[in-house]
């Protein structure tokens, strides 16, 4: 289940209640950039998930680079590849307007 590429951070969290009357994880997956790992990530701590989540890391075609690019700081991943919710308001990030004007279209 993706809250990005499937049914938004309302619903998600809604599935995930569901989920946890029937005693079973609610385990969100992003497959997208940096912003849907956040926003998934979010959820899934909002809701108390289960105790894994999916995010992008293929190398050498899906690195955190890669995912990554729009992001100002980049999504932090630790040595046991547990993820960091950043602290900031909102999804916690702050876009790089810079790599975000690369690739704009005119």
């Amino acid at each position: 289940m993706d809250v990005v590429l499937a049914i938004g951070m309302q619903r998600a969290r809604t599935l995930a209640e569901i989920a946890q009357l029937k005693h079973r994880h609610f385990t969100p997956h992003s497959w997208t950039n940096g912003i849907g790992v956040l926003a998934n990530l979010h959820v899934a701590a909002g809701v108390g998930g289960g105790p894994f989540f999916e995010f992008p890391y293929d190398p050498p075609g899906w690195t955190p680079e890669r995912r990554d690019f729009m992001l100002a700081d980049p999504v932090r991943v630790d040595s046991e590849g547990d993820l960091e919710i950043p602290a900031r308001p909102g999804l916690g990030i702050e876009l790089d307007e810079d790599a975000i004007d690369r690739w704009r279209i005119t």
